[in-house]
């Protein structure tokens, strides 16, 4: 579930599945989206702040969701990416609370925020290619842009992990802060924007976006075609398989 938390001009929003560590179903991304949106109307609001419960932010999409996806023979729009073009569009500063682990999407998601607080201990990790899968979420772009290429290849081809540290010296994150302390500092980072006039907040953030947007977008298209002909392959399948054997 996503759990909604508000308090004067800040939208809280807690990925709450701990029992799974948070792992991403098709209802839970459309909460998501829909908590952006609504977050993102609210004129009282200066600020979103993204966190997991448990002290993982999300071990990224549920293997099941990938499995059903996989055999669906009228296959639906993922509502990941529905989720993560909300994140694109929205004017409204959002900042995330990484703790413990951010797998896939979980890493993914972080290019489309405009800050990132982790824990030291946190884990960064894009394990697509192992999957026989492709990079998602506009991260064939966004992640060069952010980190640079050689360091994107790292993650997305040879399936690097990143420490909180590591993730803030490359650009992905914005700060590190001991274990425990992401959110807290994370809710104190967009309180502070509630003194700062909303409207030059977001137009400040279009702005800024507009130079890469279309780009990101033309790579989401292009990655979510191909993610969808990998999602059927055999490598895939087997991955997947290899992983349900394990449970």
């Amino acid at each position: 579930m996503i759990k909604v938390e508000r308090d004067a001009g800040v939208v809280h929003l807690i990925i709450a599945r701990p029992e799974k560590k948070n792992a991403l179903t098709r209802a839970m991304y459309e909460a998501l989206a829909r908590g952006v949106d609504e977050a993102a109307a609210d004129t009282s609001v200066h600020g979103i702040v993204i966190s997991g419960e448990g002290n993982v932010f999300t071990a990224g999409n549920d293997l099941d969701d990938f499995r059903a996806r996989a055999s669906d023979t009228t296959p639906q729009p993922s509502s990941g990416l529905a989720f993560i073009e909300r994140l694109m569009h929205c004017d409204t500063p959002v900042i995330a609370a990484v703790e413990g682990l951010a797998i896939g999407i979980g890493t993914t998601m972080l290019l489309h925020v405009d800050a990132v607080v982790t824990g030291r201990s946190a884990r960064f990790k894009t394990a697509f290619v192992d999957l026989g899968l492709v990079p998602e979420a506009a991260s064939t772009v966004t992640m060069p842009l952010h980190l640079g290429a050689r360091r994107a290849a790292d993650l997305l081809l040879f399936g690097d992990t990143l420490s909180g540290d590591e993730a803030a010296a490359c650009g992905l994150a914005s700060n590190v802060v001991d274990d425990g302390q992401a959110t807290a500092a994370a809710l104190a980072k967009a309180r502070a924007l509630t003194a700062k006039p909303r409207d030059a907040l977001r137009a400040s953030k279009r702005l800024m976006k507009a130079p890469w947007q279309d780009q990101a977008m033309a790579a989401l298209n292009r990655e979510r075609d191909v993610f969808s002909e990998r999602l059927r392959s055999d490598d895939c399948q087997q991955a997947l398989a290899r992983l349900g054997s394990r449970k």
